[in-house]
């Protein structure tokens, strides 16, 4: 039995969307009227992160790369502590002997532990898992978060983990652990992100590199070298003069002979005497050893069950064939083959869906049912379920759509129920066969895809879909067909009063398609973001923004407006067939009292007009409530709002319960946070994690008129 809802979207935290090129389409619904009010932003400076002290003479660096503005915007405040709060990423033994070593320095504030398989909630040593990897931006943009340490013992899986790290934040600093009784010469150099525990020894001319691992008892013999991720085991021992290669692994109690070479990828086993050199990707034991055989980079060695590494997506299978509906992968051509021929905007595009899956949010599909020339293509994206013990025993996932606007494509079909009605049931076998659990989506206001939704769920299972709303799910566009003069007189009256003030001001707003002003803007929407005290979904990487940036080529572009040359406001505008979004909105914590996003908001409606675009589409407020000041703030400059939908279906209701029991028993435990209310799927509802010793520093007083 299938139990289908919607309900109004939750947690939309800032202006989204975008669309528009030269062609003008009319909305495929008529537009409904609004209301009024405002709201504005606050300003925090960017301390640079501490490092953690310590024996070792390089173990953090603090330099950030100077095209890498995020650091501006995400550093912590350390106006109330002078320990940087540092991430725990991994829930295993090792994390735990990681927790201890980071307790006894004494030398940062351990905000809690990240971890794909155990799911939130779970405790080590007095501490929580408070999300994945996936987690790290919003910590680090919501100034949660200065520091990380990657606390996993297989060497490749940590490799991995920290690659993904540095790709989604490059400016992250790594954390290096000492336990204070470990014996450090002042000629050694240890890297950011190691690991050396109780009793070890390194002596004087020794390299360690990045995140490795010198375990209990362990010793490092003069001018020794380990290179990145290798790892020594309890009581191992080297000569003088040793090469271990990145990603070797030495077991308990190995010795290494004087000026011996192990190379990388390799394992040396438990007791083993190396007397000579051994080679790359293999594994040796033995007193003398001898290799054993060859082994590949992944092959695990703890006596585990194999890893997944971090960001390779596991293979999507069908379980049986379908002859009614294609899946088609973001790798064919076949996706803009269909997208194009129908009514469409950015966001159903193949190029969207590829960004969000390079960051890891699942892997983007077409389900397309019929023929080129009459068809229902939807767009998704299809995510593993993880971290459950009912996930353990089977593979489970659920689908959730991009950033922005989507849902269904039609061509041909429209008034055909019997061919739309036979659409849905193929695409939810399709996603059954997929083993979804859940299915969330957001649908596309002016292209008011919503309508076909009375035919694609016309059957027994299916409720029909409503508007739950007195006035809720609804976003805001101006209306450009109309004369600037209408425009203006369609702005409420205390808007056209902002304006005017501000034009008299030293205030320059002009569009940016070059993006040089990309930087400026990055520091402002992660200010914005943290302001808002937005949700993780919605704080992206730098990197990711940058991978939009690349994806929309001619249809993106930036408006930025300067206060005598600093830019205290910028928009990322999204134009795509007669439709301009505002897609992402910022202002200087700094000006919110002077509210130059208004006047960037007005600049922006006639340079979309200008270009023959149909509509600027503002977006809606957070979790699309009409009652929010973001709302009322976009309802300043025009009463047209359309109706704003997201479909929840639940395909499993048998697992989708058992998921959210048990995500429910590990937030009765949390000391430090609960589970979101009303988020759909519940089983990913996130935990409100209080962000420790924040203070919020006063607003720069602006005068409005720098002349007296």
């Amino acid at each position: 039995m299938m139990d289908i809802s919607q309900q109004v979207e939750i947690g939309i935290g800032l202006d989204e969307r975008g669309q528009g090129t030269d062609q003008v389409r009319t909305p495929l619904h008529q537009p409904e009227s609004i209301s009024t009010s405002v709201q504005q932003p606050k300003a925090i400076p960017a301390p640079a992160l501490t490092p953690a002290p310590g024996p070792a003479s390089s173990p953090i660096t603090t330099e950030t790369p100077a095209n890498e503005p995020l650091a501006a915007a995400a550093a912590v405040e350390m106006a109330t502590s002078a320990l940087p709060r540092v991430v725990i990423v991994g829930c295993s033994g090792h994390a735990r002997v990681v927790v201890d070593i980071l307790e006894m320095q004494n030398c940062c504030h351990i905000v809690g532990l990240l971890d794909s398989v155990k799911p939130p909630g779970t405790e080590v040593l007095g501490y929580q898992v408070i999300g994945s990897d996936e987690d790290l931006p919003s910590l680090v943009a919501g100034n949660i978060c200065d520091g990380i340490i990657v606390a996993i013992g297989d060497n490749w899986v940590r490799s991995r983990m920290a690659a993904r790290i540095k790709k989604m934040l490059p400016e992250i600093q790594f954390v290096t652990a000492v336990h204070p009784s470990a014996q450090i010469a002042k000629s050694s150099s240890v890297g950011p992100g190691t690991v050396i525990m109780a009793g070890v020894v390194v002596n004087p001319g020794c390299y360690v590199g990045e995140s490795c691992i010198l375990n209990t008892g362990s010793s490092l013999d003069h001018d020794s070298r380990m290179d990145d991720f290798s790892s020594l085991a309890p009581h191992a021992v080297t000569g003088g003069g040793v090469r271990i290669g990145s990603c070797t692994a030495i077991a308990i109690g190995a010795i290494i002979s004087h000026s011996i070479r192990v190379g990388e990828n390799s394992v040396i086993g438990a007791g083993a005497t190396v007397l000579k050199d051994v080679p790359d990707r293999v594994v040796a034991y033995g007193s003398p050893t001898r290799i054993i055989r060859s082994r590949l980079p992944g092959d695990s060695y703890l006596g585990e069950p194999a890893h997944k590494t971090p960001g390779t997506p596991s293979v999507r299978t069908i379980s049986r064939p379908l002859e009614s509906v294609a899946l088609i992968p973001s790798n064919s051509p076949e996706w803009s083959a269909y997208v194009e021929r129908a009514v469409h905007d950015f966001f159903h595009t193949v190029e969207y869906h590829r960004v969000a899956e390079s960051f890891g949010r699942g892997t983007a599909w077409l389900g397309v049912y019929g023929t080129p020339e009459k068809f229902v293509a939807w767009p998704y994206i299809l995510q593993d379920i993880e971290g459950f013990e009912r996930s353990a025993a089977g593979e489970y996932r659920d689908i959730t759509s991009v950033y922005g606007y989507t849902g269904p494509l039609i061509r041909g079909c429209e008034n055909d129920e019997a061919f739309l009605s036979a659409a849905w049931r193929s695409l939810v076998e399709a996603w059954r066969s997929q083993s979804v659990v859940s299915v969330f989506t957001r649908l596309h206001p002016l292209l008011g895809n919503h309508r076909w939704l009375h035919y694609l769920r016309n059957d027994c299972e299916s409720s029909q879909l409503v508007d739950e709303g007195c006035g809720e799910g609804k976003t805001v566009a101006i209306d450009l067909l109309k004369s600037p003069d209408e425009i203006w007189g369609s702005y409420k009256r205390q808007l056209r009063q902002s304006l005017r003030r501000l034009m008299t001001l030293p205030l320059v707003t002009t569009p940016d398609p070059d993006w040089k002003y990309f930087d400026d803007f990055l520091r402002l929407y992660y200010s914005t973001m943290k302001r808002n005290s937005s949700a993780s979904f919605y704080i992206f990487p730098s990197r990711q923004l940058r991978e939009l940036r690349d994806a929309l080529a001619s249809h993106g572009s930036l408006m930025v407006t300067q206060y005598e040359r600093q830019v205290v406001a910028a928009a990322l505008l999204v134009e795509y067939d007669g439709i301009v979004n505002v897609h992402l909105l910022a202002t200087d914590d700094r000006f919110t009292q002077l509210s130059p996003s208004k006047l960037l908001v007005h600049e922006a409606q006639l340079w979309a007009r200008a270009r023959g675009n149909r509509f600027l589409h503002l977006g809606g407020g957070r979790g699309s409530r009409s009652d929010d000041s973001l709302f009322r703030f976009k309802s300043l400059f025009s009463e047209v709002s359309y109706p704003f939908f997201t479909c929840r279906w639940i395909l499993d209701r048998e697992t989708y319960d058992a998921l959210t029991a048990e995500r429910q028993k590990y937030a009765a435990k949390l000391r430090v946070g609960t589970m979101s209310k009303n988020h759909f799927p519940a089983y990913r509802a996130p935990f409100q994690i209080a962000n420790v010793g924040e203070k919020q520093p006063e607003p720069q007083q602006i005068n409005p008129n720098p002349e007296t």
